[in-house]
């Protein structure tokens, strides 16, 4: 049961509001290899076969592409285009489950799931489709030959999100739009979270911390001098703290500005809407909030305390902000991109990775890498077969492309 005409004409014009909202990794080479994927998983699947000696026309006419998205996604249209997103790419174990998805794909195509239920209504589009965790045991292109061709397939491919939307450099936090950056006391980490949102960790378990860059527009007067302009400014910035606030369903109080190199901002405390500083049951600790104006960017910085003394979680909120600066001429690493190399020696791709993690030449986590490279850890290569790292160049900027390093 394929989609009738209705379907198909209703997937072109949602196909074309989906591109315009959601660009594509401009690689034409990547481009062809996951048509030749698809199309070869294509030729596998039963329901877009002919008849005994007839054409299969179901197989013609597909198309494949990838979204310049790290959110692993895919989706299909009812007009045979499947997309599917490098952050899809990042996260399947390997070839044969990329095919697997394409064959889904198709089998979802041809099993009427284009078709209303209710006469004169069309199924919205496009139909999100599942990634497989791992591919289904007897795929076909499995083994080393597909190994090569995953590993030369990823090679390049940006990791996360671009470097314009900041980046989290172990301690440091970095914002080259809004140039700003943060840096968290002794063993915390900055970690991506979402599209310009990052958390933070200290030896590896959340601290309640999270930082985000927003639009400065409807902050208050932005021009003028003197003290009216200063305190106008600083009313617009409360406001917005406020709203910031509510949003999380939380007043502040204790609210006052702060000036920190060449950074003037506004903090404050947060409470469960309808309390106040007062009365708090000592497991309601107070939360933390501070905006501050960079560039033509607000950074908004927030901290739950959770149960932790007060005090303390406002000494430690305090250092933080106190560690705000501009970049100046500091170099903006790169963005961050899967990347081949050579094994170096004999052994399991684990060991080959556990060697490069030790030799300084991964710029992630470990684990992170280890799931790239997850549907053949255990394999053993020879010193020049490649495995996959993420990596960034030092001397990058803040204005790297999506899709693959060329």
């Amino acid at each position: 049961m394929p989609p009738d005409a209705a379907a198909v004409h209703a997937a072109e014009r949602a196909r074309a509001a989906f591109e315009d909202q959601r660009p594509l990794v401009q690689d034409p080479d990547l481009a062809a290899r996951i048509a030749d994927i698809g199309r070869e998983a294509l030729a596998g699947t039963p329901l877009l076969a002919g008849r005994e000696g007839e054409a299969a026309p179901l197989r013609e006419g597909w198309r494949f592409a990838v979204l310049d998205d790290p959110e692993p996604e895919a989706f299909l249209f009812a007009d045979r285009t499947v997309f599917v997103s490098r952050g899809a790419l990042a996260a399947l174990p390997g070839e044969p489950a990329l095919a697997d998805l394409f064959r889904s794909a198709a089998t979802t195509f041809a099993s009427g799931a284009f078709r209303p239920e209710t006469a004169g209504e069309l199924v919205e589009q496009p139909l999100s489709l599942v990634l497989p965790a791992e591919p289904a045991a007897g795929s076909p292109a499995d083994g080393v030959p597909s190994r090569h061709r995953w590993v030369a397939l990823l090679d390049g491919l940006l990791f996360g999100q671009p470097a314009e939307h900041g980046m989290a450099d172990g301690r440091d936090l970095l914002l080259p739009r809004a140039d700003f950056r943060l840096a968290l006391p002794d063993r915390g980490a900055f970690e991506p979270a979402a599209r310009g949102v990052f958390r933070a960790t200290r030896n590896g378990e959340p601290v309640g911390l999270a930082v985000r860059e927003i639009p400065a527009a409807g902050s208050g007067p932005e021009g003028g001098n003197g003290v009216p302009a200063h305190r106008a400014r600083l009313a617009g910035l409360g406001a917005r703290l406020r709203d910031a606030a509510a949003r999380e369903a939380a007043e502040v109080t204790v609210l006052e500005a702060f000036r920190v190199r060449g950074f003037t901002g506004v903090r404050g405390r947060l409470h469960p809407a309808g309390e106040g500083d007062s009365g708090e049951a000592p497991e309601q600790v107070p939360g933390l909030m501070a905006l501050l104006p960079a560039r033509e960017s607000l950074v908004a910085v927030s901290l739950d305390c959770g149960r932790r003394r007060f005090d303390a979680c406002e000494a430690w909120f305090l250092e933080l902000l106190g560690s705000a600066d501009r970049l100046w001429d500091t170099p903006v690493p790169g963005p961050l991109r899967i990347t081949a190399v050579g094994a170096g020696e004999s052994g399991s791709v684990r060991e080959a990775l556990g060697r490069l993690a030790a030799e300084g030449r991964i710029d992630a986590d470990l684990a992170a890498v280890e799931f790239l490279n997850r549907g053949w850890l255990e394999e053993t290569l020879g010193p020049e077969e490649r495995v996959l790292i993420l990596s960034r160049s030092r001397e990058g900027t803040a204005s790297g492309a999506g899709g693959k390093q060329r």
